[in-house]
């Protein structure tokens, strides 16, 4: 199974397979997400899912 790449201001990032319910979770039902004013954090919220224990690819 594939996982997902996303790009944000501070470079792409990359979610693994296990994280994928997390990652549609956030980023498509959360205010930071989904209002234009708010992308900034919303792109800090994706990294800090990304850099996790659990969805990080190492």
């Amino acid at each position: 199974m594939m996982g997902h790449f996303l790009s944000v201001p501070s470079g792409p990032l990359y979610f693994k397979p296990q994280c994928r319910k997390q990652f549609h979770r956030l980023y498509n039902h959360t205010r930071d997400c989904t209002v234009p004013a708010f992308y900034k954090r919303c792109a800090r919220l994706l990294t800090q899912l990304a850099k996790s224990p659990r969805c990080a690819e190492r």
